[in-house]
């Protein structure tokens, strides 16, 4: 028996709300094989946080989109076809999907230091013991792609942090070893630039010689990064050097977005909390139990 008024609006309001979530689930699993197939730039920056995070992102992506494709598939044959367990089942998972995403945010917002803290002991590591190393070309290649791309340098802090620009030259094996006089993309430069105490990502103009000496602290040896840290006057700052860490950089990036973050997050809470309305509303709406009882 069909529905009518206001139980065939909410019959096609949860088949079209499906078929929206249909086609994010898609865009999921398409998201997540184009990650763990492609050698884009993603998969570099996975190289900083350990070798299995890309694999794992792509693993959970193209699970959960293929959750969210079996979801809307209930939600869409249920509504259509007013079938009562499927509409139950649809209910159930997407019930189980908003506990796990309310819990998931509050372990979270409750462990966020230790997860600050084992991420920024994860970064020094690497930049301490693997940058610049023979053989260790992917997490040098990361972190030169990171600090070009946010215009960082460094893990965090500003211009008078030991754990930005000047990391390289007081805790580095890169510097210490002198790796960047083994780095093919450093030839052009080593002829006027006799030390490098950070790498050329860290320059704001890396392709133009004159600026490298400047970033380097060349033609100047009372600028940083040859100077400092401390800086005691503006005047030691260096126009050429990203001073920032990128952790710093990528944190303030978040911090001034947090309310579109926020916004993304209530939405799709509410999108799941309307589902499940929908589900229970349409099952009350629904009186021909013989399509329940076929499904026992």
């Amino acid at each position: 028996m069909g529905l009518r008024g206001i139980g065939s609006f909410i019959k096609y309001s949860m088949f079209l709300f499906n078929a929206v979530i249909l086609v994010a689930g898609l865009c999921l699993v398409g998201f997540g094989i184009y990650t763990n197939t492609s050698g884009a730039a993603v998969a570099k920056f996975s190289t900083i946080l350990g070798s299995n995070l890309l694999p794992t992102v792509s693993l959970v992506l193209i699970i959960t989109g293929a959750v969210i494709i079996v979801l809307a598939f209930l939600g869409c044959c249920g509504a259509i076809k007013e079938v009562k367990c499927m509409l139950v089942l649809f209910f159930l998972l997407l019930l189980l999907m908003f506990v796990s995403f309310l819990v998931g945010g509050i372990l979270f917002y409750a462990f966020r230091e230790k997860i600050e803290n084992a991420t920024l002991n994860h970064l020094s590591f690497q930049l301490r013991n693997l940058y610049g190393k023979k053989g260790e070309e992917p997490v040098t290649e990361a972190w030169d792609s990171m600090q070009k791309l946010f215009k960082c340098c460094g893990i965090q802090g500003d211009f008078n942090s030991t754990e930005s620009w000047s990391f390289y030259k007081g805790q580095t094996d890169w510097f210490a070893n002198g790796y960047y006089a083994d780095h093919s993309d450093y030839d052009i430069h080593l002829s006027t630039v006799s030390t490098m105490y950070v790498p050329l990502s860290c320059c704001i103009d890396s392709e133009n010689t004159p600026n490298v000496t400047k970033c380097q602290g060349v033609s100047n040896d009372q600028i940083i990064p040859k100077f400092g840290p401390p800086v005691l006057h503006q005047s030691q700052l260096n126009d050429q050097l990203y001073t920032e860490g990128c952790y710093t950089s990528l944190h303030n990036i978040v911090e001034s977005n947090i309310v579109i973050l926020i916004g993304v997050g209530a939405g799709i809470a509410v999108a799941m909390v309307l589902g499940m309305i929908f589900s229970i509303c349409l099952c009350r709406r629904i009186r021909d139990d013989e399509d329940y009882d076929d499904c026992d």
